[in-house]
């Protein structure tokens, strides 16, 4: 509405509401850490499905316990995760491509290290409409068959299917680099500079040069000829090269007849060098010049080799280096990856990485959120004890592996007792490990550590009922779980129940169930007031939906309206949970309550430039002990 109506009648205007809903954020988006037949290294990687796994990361592999796990994880209702393959030392496959004179022109490298490079063949061939200046190139990995192939591709950098541009954008197997050939680096003098692209040609000549052919962008060369002697005829060696470069430059671009390459090329002279340039923008122009008639090209023409003429940037030139392989004799194979696969001694370094540099456990710094981190099979204290830390710092939540060596209930109770597992309410821990039929081995069993199944009926349980409900019970069975590695009693439960240990039970009829929810910090001496996954994941998931729902409040007035907006988003998600039965209580006030007031915020912390919100809850708490007392009535006698 303008701020002085002009004229009689009606003005509309659209008054801002205030209010900021709050949408609560995912729950079971799952970390998953560990070894991988191959896929990135140290970069999280989302997937949706255990083929996408397949896709990336090579599917089941007989060493990799994380591949077991991500399997049963989308078997038992995950569909969100994070892969980081883990490998304590890997380089990267290889292969040159190289010209005429087996200089390499490019280099193709894996874009995954380790030794899955090693099977990627690389396909050159000429079968296109202007071989002098396109090729076709394809990627083949031998493992699954995945084909990449590129058809008409160009050197030219200049163009929009320059080689290099369109690989790098798009390929999911290789990357390639441009190489500068050594002999363009030797073509000049001492002391001088290059000028032009990596395709301009620089010809070293002698005082007796007369005679050479040019060719421009793979069309045919043109002869050009100063043996007239009235073009040589008391001339220095330096005028009759002047002469010769504006012979050459006119030669060429009467070529042109349109082509604005050609008209555009130049020649000039530069002490006893002679700079051919196509002026064309990119590393791959075409320029190229070979001896002509009359030239003894060994003493006379020098293209940066001693023994004489040498054709640089050849298009038609490039190609792989064949590779030994007994298998396909004359292919080209990519080689030169390794990697070292990580041991009980190294496993620290290899899972926890580096922090500075996004390696291991710290590639998570990259995502944006996960819930949930799993890592099958890892149960040395060192890296549990950091991911629990770098769970708590990022608002998730660690399912921990019962340590292989716990057997029995008694091996377990001290494990329990000892200081290898983290006393932190955000993980819990799982025992014992299952046992599954293995793809690999068909009609085998695999013992196998249950986190994967864990995350997935935690990812379950969320979807079906909440993350307010325990991820435990007669409804959490495990899909894909024959056996347990040690069926337990109830008096084992017992035993194992008060310090905090999660069992893994078969009943009869429900099969192989979650049969606890206690954080690691559950056992009963502890007294934590987060003794119940749910209860702690539902913090966590209040926690995180509200730092990222009140973001808009930095730099606002801080005074009562705005307490009044924060109140008013904050209790409309809090009251949504209360609708859907995440808290105790029968009405919102007893369920719980949002103050962000002058009681709350005072004008000290105003002078500060600070808000205080107090949010409250009364969560749910798993029915552990369901007891039943059950009394026997005597007969009554009747009035």
């Amino acid at each position: 509405m303008p701020d002085q109506p002009a004229y009689p009648g009606v003005y509309i205007e659209e008054i801002p509401s205030g209010v900021r809903p709050i949408t609560g954020v995912a729950t079971s988006v799952t970390a998953f850490l560990g070894a991988a037949a191959r896929g990135p290294v140290s970069k999280a990687t989302r997937i949706s499905s255990f083929a996408d796994f397949e896709r990336i990361f090579g599917g089941l592999s007989t060493d990799s316990e994380m591949s077991y796990g991500v399997r049963q994880f989308f078997l038992n209702g995950g569909h969100d995760a994070l892969i980081i393959r883990i490998v304590k030392s890997a380089t990267p496959a290889h292969l040159p491509l190289v010209n005429a004179k087996a200089a390499t022109v490019l280099t193709v490298t894996a874009l995954d290290a380790g030794t899955s490079g090693n099977e990627i063949e690389v396909g050159v061939d000429y079968l296109t409409p202007t071989p002098d200046n396109s090729l076709n190139i394809s990627f083949t990995r031998r493992s699954d068959g995945c084909v990449e192939r590129y058809p008409d591709v160009s050197m030219n950098s200049a163009d929009a299917r320059y080689l290099p541009n369109l690989v790098n954008s798009v390929s999911q197997l290789v990357a390639i680099t441009r190489d500068t050939p050594q002999s363009m680096l030797k073509a000049l003098p001492a002391g001088s500079s290059r000028s032009g692209t990596l395709a301009d040609v620089q010809a070293l000549l002698d005082a007796t040069h007369a005679d050479f052919q040019v060719a421009v962008n793979g069309l045919p060369p043109v002869t050009v000829s100063l043996s007239v002697p009235a073009d040589i005829a008391g001339r220095t060696s330096i005028q009759r090269l002047t002469t010769l470069a504006r012979a050459i430059k006119l030669k060429v671009q009467g070529q042109a007849a349109g082509n604005t390459a050609l008209s555009r090329f130049s020649c000039t002279r530069s002490g006893n060098t002679l700079l051919l340039k196509s002026e064309i923008r990119g590393e791959f122009s075409s320029v190229r010049v070979l001896p002509g008639r009359q030239n003894n090209a060994a003493s006379v023409l020098k293209l940066g080799s001693a023994n004489g003429g040498v054709e640089i940037d050849a298009v038609a030139s490039i190609r792989p280096l064949p590779q030994p392989d007994p298998a396909v004799p004359g292919s080209s194979i990519l080689a030169g990856g390794t990697e070292i696969p990580f041991g009980p001694a190294d496993i620290y370094p290899a899972f926890v990485g580096d922090r500075a540099n996004h390696l291991g456990l710290y590639a998570l710094d990259k995502t944006d959120l996960f819930n949930l981190l799993v890592m099958p099979g890892v149960t040395d204290p060192g890296v549990l004890a950091a991911a629990s830390a770098y769970c708590e710092e990022r608002r998730a939540f660690l399912i921990v592996d019962a340590p292989p060596s716990a057997s029995d209930v008694n091996a377990m109770v001290n494990a329990m007792l000892g200081s290898g597992l983290p006393k932190s309410d955000h993980a819990a821990v799982y025992f014992p490990w299952t046992v599954i039929a293995d793809p690999l081995s068909p009609g085998q069993p695999r013992r196998t550590p249950p986190s994967g199944s864990v995350a997935g009926v935690y990812a379950r349980t969320d979807s079906n009922r909440g993350v307010w409900k325990a991820p435990a019970g007669t409804d959490a069975h495990l899909a894909g779980v024959q056996s347990l590695a040690l069926p337990l009693s109830d008096a084992d439960n017992g035993r194992l129940n008060p310090l905090g240990v999660n069992c893994l039970r078969s009943f009869p009829t429900n099969g192989t169930v979650v049969w606890g929810s206690r954080t690691l910090r559950g056992a009963d001496s502890m007294g934590s007031e987060y003794k119940y996954v749910p209860v702690r994941r539902l913090a966590l998931h209040i926690e995180e939906s509200l730092y990222r729902g009140t973001q808009w409040a930095i730099f606002e007035p801080n005074n009562e309206t705005l307490w009044a907006q924060i109140r008013l988003a904050i209790d409309g998600f809090m009251n949504s949970l209360f609708r859907q039965g995440a808290f105790q209580g029968t009405s919102a006030r007893d369920a719980y309550l949002v103050k962000c007031d002058r009681d709350t915020t005072t004008q000290n912390d105003i002078d500060k430039g600070v808000v205080n919100i107090l949010v409250g809850f009364a969560p749910l708490k798993p029915a552990e002990f369901v007891l039943i007392r059950i009394q026997q009535r005597a007969g009554q006698v009747q009035a």
